[in-house]
């Protein structure tokens, strides 16, 4: 007698099991990390939300850190498609930056707290801790891209270090952004203001272009 299709049946059902439990933890530690901070956010708390035992958050990851680098490359991912899928064919930076600060923003004001939990310094927590750093990195990436290449179209100063600027873009983005809200600007005010600023520090002007 052949036993292996409910064999088979078995393990397709444990396995969709596990992936389930997986989802359900990493929905958990999103809601938490968004609600609560990293810092305040422990596994237990990650497991009692998720309704599974606490040494199943375990089976699946090794500690807050691995969940936390999933949840955020998740967020990274989430904005990434959503920034992409709203910046048309632009001929200059200036267009890039205006849309892409419009489309961060949007994606900030549909998703409270995200940016800003996947964009945390768990360094300050645990200087050991090398999740920030990728985290930021790959936040940063898509503006090193665009540097590069404005560089090469002669649009920027030479003396442009695309590596350095993508990342204290970056930066500028997520601390300016809160204040902007507290001042009451609008999310246009908030992008002219900030794509002026950058245009001005970075593109060459109309009578230095080659």
């Amino acid at each position: 007698m052949n036993h292996s299709t409910p064999v088979t049946v078995a393990s397709d059902r444990a396995s969709k099991r596990k992936e389930e439990k997986r989802n359900r933890l990493l929905a958990a530690a999103r809601k938490l990390f968004v609600s609560k901070g990293y810092h305040e956010t422990r596994p237990q708390d990650i497991a009692k939300a998720a309704d599974v035992a606490h040494g199943t958050f375990y089976s699946h990851y090794a500690d807050k850190r691995e969940i936390f680098l999933a949840f955020a490359s998740g967020a990274q991912e989430d904005l990434h498609s959503y920034v992409h899928a709203r910046i048309p064919k632009v001929d200059s930076f200036e267009e890039y930056i205006r849309y892409s600060l419009t489309s961060i923003q949007e994606f900030a004001e549909q998703n409270p707290g995200l940016l800003r939990s996947a964009l945390v310094d768990t360094k300050v927590f645990d200087p050991t801790d090398s999740t920030s750093k990728e985290v930021r990195s790959k936040f940063a990436s898509g503006f090193i891209a665009q540097l590069k290449n404005a560089k090469l179209n002669g649009e920027l100063y030479e003396d442009i270090d695309p590596d350095l600027i993508g990342h204290a873009m970056m930066g500028l983005i997520q601390f300016s952004a809160p204040m902007a809200y507290r001042k009451g600007q609008s999310r246009q005010e908030y992008v002219d203001h900030l794509s002026r600023f950058l245009t001005r520090a970075l593109v060459k002007s109309p009578k230095n272009l080659k």
